[in-house]
């Protein structure tokens, strides 16, 4: 009776190891796909792209100085 019950709990125990592996190996590949399209986005946003306003000072933006 103990060795079934031994084989019985060494079996459940396998199965549990095969599904923890199966839902690491699927949660890691879902995070990786998520992490490739949050940059693709970005790149489409234009997060290296450059945009000249001022000729003279070759700035992606430009400066406003008041003078008092």
């Amino acid at each position: 009776m103990k060795k079934r019950e031994y084989k019985d709990s060494k079996k459940n125990n396998n199965n549990s190891i095969t599904y923890n592996f199966i839902i690491l190996i699927i949660s890691t590949i879902s995070l990786f796909v998520e992490s490739i399209i949050t940059i693709i986005s970005l790149f489409k946003k234009g997060i290296l792209k450059k945009e000249i306003l001022s000729k003279k000072t070759d700035l992606g933006f430009d400066l406003i100085i008041k003078r008092k």
